[in-house]
């Protein structure tokens, strides 16, 4: 810690009343920060200690030469003359004032512990004087005109900069919908995210909402993005089926008559006489068209046959077959 008595320590309320336990705090803070040097004061260390003692037994006069040299006062980083004498006074006033003011304060109403304690105020709320001269030569330089700001410079005029855009829900937000809803903008709130942490909000008819063209068809997550000028930023709703909702069950494909499940080129299989059927819950079906299934080709030939297994995929349900080499 550093250890400095100023003229806030010496202007406080409780200097006066409580100067004998000031004191001896301020030496022990002393003497913990000596302690902490590479190159302690050990014979500062024992005067302080010594001070402690002589406070704490009420010979608070044996105190005086101690705190009145030249090197306590620089340890207390009391550094100017006049200050250093300043000090030393007043504390001496105040230390042998304390000692009596047992004997003093009972012969008379005036206290005197008090007016000390003006003088402190007196002394220390003059200006100080200019430290004193050293004996190295002074340079003195012209410092150059201090030229007004304008009220208008950039720090007070830049501009924010906006970053993003942030979408919230409010209660009205509808999160879940039933297969063949349509979807529904109200609860949906956009913010303008500034790059001072700042942000603005933006009105309904100031940004535009892109919800897929078949939303709500079938079960799942749907994806809708929000676009205001160059940002966008994307949230997911929920398609739920209900009890009524036909469900996918399986699929199927149908080939024509006297179709040969045969081909000179098993890398390249024709399928285009293939039509695949998608089967509902409801018993119901739907022919698919070809950007609707994937179909995959597997290799499964053995060292007697050259064959491939062909998987049309819809959504959940799949079907087989194994085309062979001609």
């Amino acid at each position: 810690m550093t250890v400095t008595v100023n003229k806030d320590i010496l202007l406080h309320p409780d200097f006066s009343q409580n100067l004998n336990e000031i004191l001896c705090n301020y030496l022990n803070a002393l003497i913990d920060e000596e302690l902490e040097k590479e190159d302690a004061d050990f014979d500062f260390i024992d005067e302080c200690a010594d001070a402690i003692n002589s406070i704490r037994n009420g010979f608070v006069d044996a105190v005086i030469p101690v705190i009145s040299r030249k090197d306590f006062m620089a340890k207390l980083g009391i550094r100017t003359v006049r200050f250093s004498k300043a000090f030393a006074a007043v504390i001496a006033a105040a230390l042998m004032l304390v000692a009596a003011n047992g004997i003093i304060a009972s012969a008379t109403d005036y206290n005197i512990i008090e007016e000390v304690s003006k003088k402190i105020v007196e002394f220390f709320t003059q200006e100080e004087e200019p430290p004193e001269p050293t004996t190295q030569p002074v340079t003195t330089t012209t410092a150059p005109p201090v030229t007004q700001e304008s009220s208008t410079d950039e720090s007070t005029t830049a501009v924010r900069k906006a970053e993003a855009i942030t979408v919230e829900f409010s209660s009205q937000f509808k999160k879940e919908y039933n297969v063949g809803e349509s979807f529904s903008p109200d609860g949906i709130q956009v913010f303008l995210i500034y790059d001072d942490g700042g942000r603005e909000k933006i009105e309904r008819k100031d940004y535009s909402l892109k919800v897929p063209s078949d939303f709500g068809k079938e079960a799942g997550y749907e994806t809708v993005t929000v676009t205001f000028k160059d940002f966008e930023s994307s949230f997911k709703v929920r398609i739920l089926n209900t009890k009524e909702t036909p469900l996918l069950t399986s699929v199927y494909a149908t080939f024509p008559p006297g179709y040969e499940f045969k081909s000179d080129d098993l890398e390249n299989i024709d399928l285009s006489r293939m039509r695949v059927f998608a089967v509902y819950s409801d018993e119901s079906e739907k022919e698919l068209t070809a950007d609707e299934y994937t179909v995959k080709f597997e290799d499964n030939s053995t060292l007697f046959e050259k064959k491939v297994f062909v998987t049309v995929t819809y959504k959940t349900a799949s079907c087989s077959f194994t085309v062979f080499k001609a």
